[in-house]
């Protein structure tokens, strides 16, 4: 398993070694997310291509999947021989860009709203639509939503599309006089 710089469990390391680190100053809205094809701006494997792996956005840092790596040492316990794995480094957000779908070289990505109102990323080189990756909209926690069957105490999908409550506009004595008028004339 690689070291994930982000999680708790990396805090609670950290905080037993008496380390604290100041994190970098956030980029408030970012445009890179996991799935996206970027081109690396520097480094060793400048000029390559791959796919955004994931995203450290209290570090300003991506993983890019087969880049960036270096090699991670497993000493051998019992009867584990020992390996060496190839494991990913973050990047630094400003030296990787996305790939225009367009012509397929890096470019800069600016938000616009289209014509429906709904809020797109667009190329600034070429003017087309990014669109946001397939796989940004899987979970990582399940596999999928429709592998679930409802139980016994799950609540069930139509009921939740009932609508039980009609809003009105009257105060509060008119509804409970409208209660009252429909219970006397009932009885």
């Amino acid at each position: 398993m690689s070291w994930k710089p982000w999680t708790r469990a990396a805090a609670r390391a950290r905080a037993l070694r008496g380390h604290k680190r100041n994190l970098p100053e956030q980029i408030p809205h970012w445009k890179i997310v996991r799935g996206d094809l970027v081109e690396v701006l520097s480094g060793k494997d400048k000029g390559r291509q791959g796919r955004i792996v994931a995203v450290a956005r209290s570090l300003n840092r991506v993983f890019v999947g087969g880049l960036n790596t270096h090699t991670r040492v497993l000493p051998p316990i019992g009867d584990f021989p020992g390996a060496r794995i190839p494991s990913e480094a973050p990047l630094h957000i400003s030296n990787v860009a996305i790939v225009d779908p367009f012509d397929g070289k890096p470019c800069r990505i600016k938000y616009q709203y289209t014509e429906d109102g709904e809020k797109v990323r667009v190329s600034k080189r070429s003017g087309r639509i990014v669109p946001k990756p397939a796989e940004l909209t899987d979970r990582k926690d399940f596999k999928s939503r429709s592998g679930y069957p409802e139980g016994d105490k799950d609540t069930l999908s139509d009921d939740v599309l009932l609508k039980t409550y009609i809003p009105s506009l009257s105060m509060f004595h008119e509804d409970i006089d409208k209660t009252l008028i429909q219970v006397e004339s009932n009885v």
